[in-house]
């Protein structure tokens, strides 16, 4: 299993401002649900993962469009690719699964949007965002804590390089995933900086009893 770092760019930017110290700080492996595409553009902070609101102002237009009267999606953290969850419209079929292909702080635009019709505004309306695989089964959300980490000059390819021990999971109680890879996040920062992405290369599934140990990983900031 050939392993791919990304950096995001919010990394690139709060290294480069002093806001983040990434030989110092607790910095945390969370497993990413089947199905997540990262962005080093949109997935800047934790909150892009489980961005959340609940509002009065939410509507779905003609077009299958949710709207925000109160342009509040953005300000929620909800970005591209977030499977969202809704809850609390009129119409059942509104209360429903859906990934986001485009939004703006005042409309999303869905990948799929059968079962989904049009509804004013006025009940409280709940969407929530959550890329990470559930809890359960030995593994918990937030993830694990990485340990060793150290930063070192990079000369020879102009970078900065992140390193760190051996990342492990494990699976008890039945099988975790399937996962197509880990986000680090700062955990000592107020914003939860995502530091970047461990990609497996294809959908891994832990079984039950066993493990998954993410090795050698890099992070290059720069260069």
């Amino acid at each position: 299993m050939a392993v791919t770092a990304t950096a995001s760019n919010r990394a690139k930017y709060a290294h480069a401002r002093k806001m983040i110290d990434l030989s110092a700080d607790s910095i945390r492996a969370i497993l990413m649900r089947q199905g997540f595409v990262f962005n080093k553009d949109n997935h800047a902070t934790r909150l892009n993962l489980k961005g959340y609101i609940s509002a009065t102002t939410l509507s779905v237009n003609a077009s299958l469009q949710v709207l925000d009267s109160g342009n509040g999606f953005l300000t929620a953290g909800l970005v591209p690719g977030n499977k969202i969850s809704m809850a609390g419209w009129t119409n059942g079929g509104n209360n429903t699964t859906k990934i986001i292909s485009a939004v703006t702080s005042g409309a999303i635009t869905v990948t799929d949007t059968s079962g989904l019709v049009e509804e004013t505004a006025g009940n409280l309306v709940t969407i929530q965002a959550d890329d990470e695989l559930p809890t359960g089964n030995g593994y918990s959300q937030n993830g694990v804590l990485l340990t060793g980490q150290a930063v070192t000059e990079d000369d020879a390819n102009d970078r900065a390089q992140m390193v760190c021990n051996n990342i492990d999971f494990s699976a008890s109680g039945g099988t975790v995933g399937p996962t197509p890879g880990a986000i680090l996040y700062d955990d000592t920062v107020s914003e939860k900086t995502i530091i970047g992405y461990l990609a497996l290369g294809a959908d891994h599934t832990i079984p039950n009893g066993a493990g998954l140990r993410l090795k050698n990983v890099k992070i290059n900031l720069g260069g």
